[in-house]
């Protein structure tokens, strides 16, 4: 078996910002170019994007994402809106003493948010391997003293590539519900473009 992941991969389209998720990376420096350009590419598409606010949200998204140490992490930035639309990160879940075998069932135990009732959860099957969905909402961190505690809006997906021991993980949020229904088929197909 191996459980090498140096090929991990996915597509996603270029709306996808890939956040540099290693510590070597200077995040205003990262910010202050992406951000320049997001900003043509919204012009190109007759939007406009404020570069100075889209620096300051990617830097802020950004290093949200390497508070959870992601193999990779992306934010979906549509034309013509200077702040992220939602968050993808990819990880894996190695086997360990207290784990020795990371299954669909353990990951649909630990990784299922009961805040708002029952979790939509199914089993499928990726060209990567067989996999769990979850599909949840959950309370998120106050982000300022009066303001109201978000509503996270996630899909989940945990899939076990044959021939290794570890899960791969790919989790996308968002806080919007106009956005359930693209983000969700989105991620579903993401999901599918899993690689190893």
């Amino acid at each position: 078996m191996t459980d090498d992941l140096s090929n991990l991969g996915l597509e996603c389209s270029e709306d996808w910002v890939p956040f540099p998720v290693a510590d070597t990376v200077d995040l205003d420096y990262w910010a202050t170019y992406q951000a320049e350009e997001l900003a043509a590419r919204y012009a190109q598409d007759g939007k406009k994007g404020d570069a100075r606010v889209l620096a300051r949200d990617l830097k802020r998204a950004a290093a949200d994402s390497r508070t959870r140490d992601p193999l990779a992490a992306f934010g979906w930035y549509v034309s013509g809106h200077n702040s992220v639309a939602a968050i993808l990160e990819l990880d894996a879940i190695h086997p360990d003493a207290s784990v020795p075998d990371v299954t669909l069932s353990w990951l649909t135990e630990h990784m299922t948010i009961r805040d708002f009732g029952e979790s939509d959860v199914r089993e499928v099957r990726l060209p990567l391997g067989d996999a769990v969905r979850i599909r949840q909402n959950f309370i998120g961190e106050k982000k300022r003293l009066l303001a109201a505690r978000p509503v996270i809006r996630t899909l989940f997906y945990g899939v076990r590539p044959e021939n290794t021991e570890v899960a791969i993980t790919m989790a996308m949020s968002w806080t919007e519900s106009i956005l359930d229904e693209p983000a969700e088929q989105m991620a579903d197909n993401i999901a599918r473009t899993l690689s190893l």
